[in-house]
């Protein structure tokens, strides 16, 4: 046989070989790159799920500020999620008045807690009460929860009861609980000043200084030096009377 042609015709088989044995080994590459995928994504999907499955008892944020139970949220690694506002007397703004689920029910980690916060004490705006009477002010007050605070009586010219003036103003927005303070006219009503034991003639000058006048003068069989001193009154000292009421004064007699 001719030595050059036998080289000749096995050089191709060596080739395929060479290739063959390339091709084995770039398919046990491929496969171990695939079963080292599959080890990974397996592993992570584990480990997930693990932190997922994990149980923990929701706390109790009721009375929390949002801030301080965001914190605790992330500790647990829970999320706080806000749903709604309410008004509230107890709790200042941004605290907690309620969540959902319930403190110490038991909840996955990642869960979202649901919460209603404070949005500020009940508040209301103070209305106009200025020339109206007194009842309709009180029932304002009252029924807005409010304090009716000072009443300050004032003669005047308006109606027995009319409201004058009103603390603070209207149109103040007032939290519950807050006072108003009043200022009622007494109509033209006046004090009854003190007669007692001066003379009928300055009893008389006090009255008329007043706008008003002695409606009857009973004499006692009383003497004194000097005659015709006021001895009583009525009304008394201090109350309160209506121009054109009735004045009953009791003086000494005459020698």
């Amino acid at each position: 046989m001719n030595p050059g042609a036998a080289h000749v015709s096995l050089s191709p088989i060596r080739a395929w070989s060479d290739m063959t044995r390339g091709c084995e080994r770039n398919r046990y590459l491929a496969a171990f790159v695939v079963v080292a995928v599959l080890i990974v994504l397996a592993t992570g999907c584990a480990s997930t799920g693990g932190a997922s499955d994990t149980m923990i008892q929701t706390p109790a944020l009721v009375g929390m500020s949002i801030r301080e139970a965001e914190a605790e949220g992330a500790k647990l690694g829970i999320q706080i999620a806000v749903v709604s506002s309410e008004e509230s007397a107890t709790l200042p703004i941004d605290f907690i008045l309620r969540q959902d689920p319930d403190p110490q029910t038991m909840i996955r980690k990642g869960r979202i807690v649901e919460v209603v916060t404070s949005s500020g004490p009940v508040s209301v705006v103070l209305r106009d009460l200025v020339g109206g009477t007194f009842e309709d002010a009180q029932t304002f007050i009252t029924r807005n929860g409010l304090v009716l605070g000072d009443i300050i009586e004032k003669v005047d010219a308006a109606a027995v009861g009319t409201v004058l003036a009103q603390d603070p103003p209207p149109g103040n927005d007032l939290n519950e609980g807050a006072k108003v303070t009043l200022t009622i006219s007494l109509g033209t009503m006046t004090a009854m000043p003190d007669l007692v034991g001066g003379s009928l003639t300055e009893a008389r000058r006090q009255l008329a200084a007043l706008g008003l006048e002695v409606s009857k003068v009973i004499v006692s069989p009383q003497l004194t030096q000097p005659a015709q001193l006021v001895l009583t009154q009525e009304p008394a000292a201090g109350d309160m009377i209506e121009k054109g009421g009735w004045i009953e004064l009791t003086v000494s007699k005459v020698p």
